[in-house]
């Protein structure tokens, strides 16, 4: 009798230990269905981000064509801005960089030629500098540097009269 007892315990205890892992094993399939139900939603969100993006290179094509066309038949005195400024201190991979280059809107919007300051129409320079660094992601740490790069006669002057004292004189009083 008492292996007859041992043996219902134990029959008892497999049991329990089988409901147990049944259990489980259904809330490992409620959450492996969960899991599918997310990642098809992330999916459709990757597919909408997709589309989204193709269709930003598409405008974005067309905006670097117009620029393409408008600076052969812009002037040839302003300066070319460089990769320099926006590769340095970017977060941009190799292989982004590879890309962006083969694309013609990268190529369209490289040869954008930033305007010079001579010290005349400040205002009217600010708002294309604005409007070109609305075009052209440049860090915002590097804006100002970039800028001085490309002033001349008086405002270099200025300029360097201010980097080197650091005492601001406004543009007015100067």
């Amino acid at each position: 009798m008492d292996e007859r007892a041992r043996r219902q315990a134990s029959e008892e205890e497999i049991h329990g230990r089988l409901d147990q892992m049944m259990e489980v094993q259904e809330g490992l399939q409620a959450s492996v269905l969960n899991m599918e139900h997310s990642l098809i939603a992330v999916q459709q969100q990757l597919q909408s981000v997709v589309e989204q993006l193709q269709q930003y290179n598409r405008n974005k094509s067309i905006l670097g064509e117009g620029l393409t066309a408008s600076m052969e038949k812009g002037s040839s005195s302003r300066a070319v801005v460089h990769n320099s400024f926006r590769q340095e201190g970017s977060n941009v991979s190799r292989q982004e960089q590879h890309h962006q280059q083969n694309s013609g809107t990268y190529s369209a919007l490289n040869k954008m030629e930033f305007p010079i300051f001579d010290g005349d129409n400040a205002r009217g320079w600010v708002r294309r500098c604005a409007k070109y660094f609305q075009l052209i992601p440049i860090p915002k740490d590097q804006k100002v540097t970039m800028a001085s790069v490309y002033m001349q006669e008086k405002a270099e002057l200025w300029y360097q009269g201010y980097t080197e004292k650091k005492e601001f004189r406004s543009w007015m009083n100067w």
